[in-house]
């Protein structure tokens, strides 16, 4: 798969949108807001106005857009004939995952955004409406209601990093009840973001939901310690993003973690490539968690009938051993 790029009619959108504003400011706006991020703060600390919220969809966006389509992409095939018809996305934002998420499910007709931040929203419910869907805006902060409406699917990514412990627990309890199908989480592969996945996926299946990807089982997680479940994807910078991100290189790679579970008993994957395969002369150095719960490093001989195969593996893909 090549490096992915948000769908032209979005762009075309937040093009229009940055030819009515100067370049420049913005640049300035997404310094500030990268800054801002790396301190700490939360969104509504960093993105005040509209001009705010473009500079923040131009950085952010894309790589929101990739990690949840490279989730989608990853735990579709296990989620056995799904077509849901209703999404509720939480802390919505731009409306990215919800962007991805109506290109991985077509059958979805009615679409809630939740999202507190007003240029925010604002910008989110006019970026998915470019795409000929017309979404319900909840101008609220989900994070801290007692509940939401139900939907079949219910996602939300990148917000559980923002939250302590007991909020994100609150939240994601607060999803599965909403949830008539799907939950979907996705947050930052960092050591961070992997804790709040592996607390979020702790609360899932105490509530007997099964876990379709990435994890191959639904036991104890077998990552302690100073190690941690992260995949990567590698998204397409348009000219607009390098100007005012201020970057060289034409693409970038963006570290996720995640979880998808299923009221429905999900086919998950016999094993998952946790890091990318390393060829060496005798082979291809594997890592990856299995069924049994456990994380094993194999190589696999050149000799060996799967080796053209596993050669071609990639981080996060499955893996039939």
């Amino acid at each position: 798969m090549g490096a992915m790029l948000l769908p032209d009619v979005v762009r075309a959108t937040l093009e229009a949108r940055l030819d009515r504003v100067g370049r420049a400011d913005l640049a300035t706006r997404a310094a500030s807001t990268s800054a801002a991020y790396r301190a700490g703060a939360g969104t509504a600390g960093v993105v005040r106005t509209a001009d705010d919220a473009l500079a923040y969809a131009l950085v952010r966006m894309p790589a929101t857009y990739a990690a949840v389509h490279a989730v989608l992409t990853a735990a579709l095939p296990h989620l056995g004939v799904v077509t849901p018809t209703s999404l509720a996305d939480i802390g919505s934002g731009t409306g990215a995952a919800t962007i991805a998420a109506i290109e991985a499910w077509r059958s979805i007709e009615a679409i809630t955004l939740l999202e507190a931040n007003a240029a925010m929203a604002d910008l989110g419910s006019e970026l998915v409406a470019a795409t000929g869907r017309h979404p319900n805006l909840e101008r609220r902060d989900a994070t801290t209601s007692a509940a939401f409406n139900a939907a079949d699917i219910v996602l939300a990514a990148y917000v559980l990093v923002e939250m302590d412990k007991v909020r994100s627990e609150k939240l994601v309890q607060r999803m599965l009840a909403a949830a008539r199908d799907i939950i979907v989480l996705v947050e930052p592969g960092t050591p961070a973001g992997f804790v709040q996945i592996r607390a979020a996926r702790d609360v899932v299946t105490a509530a007997g939901w099964h876990i379709a990807a990435p994890c191959p089982q639904g036991g104890a997680c077998p990552l302690v310690g100073a190690d941690w479940c992260h995949f990567k994807v590698r998204l397409a910078r348009t000219r607009a993003h390098m100007q005012v991100k201020g970057a060289e290189v034409p693409f970038e790679d963006e570290p996720f973690s995640y979880l998808v579970a299923s009221r429905a008993p999900a086919l998950p994957a016999i094993s998952r490539v946790l890091r990318q395969p390393e060829l060496l002369k005798s082979g291809a150095a594997m890592r990856f968690c299995n069924a049994s719960g456990e994380v094993r490093d194999e190589t696999v001989s050149r000799r060996d009938p799967r080796f053209k195969a596993a050669r071609k593996l990639r981080v996060g893909d499955a893996w039939s051993r």
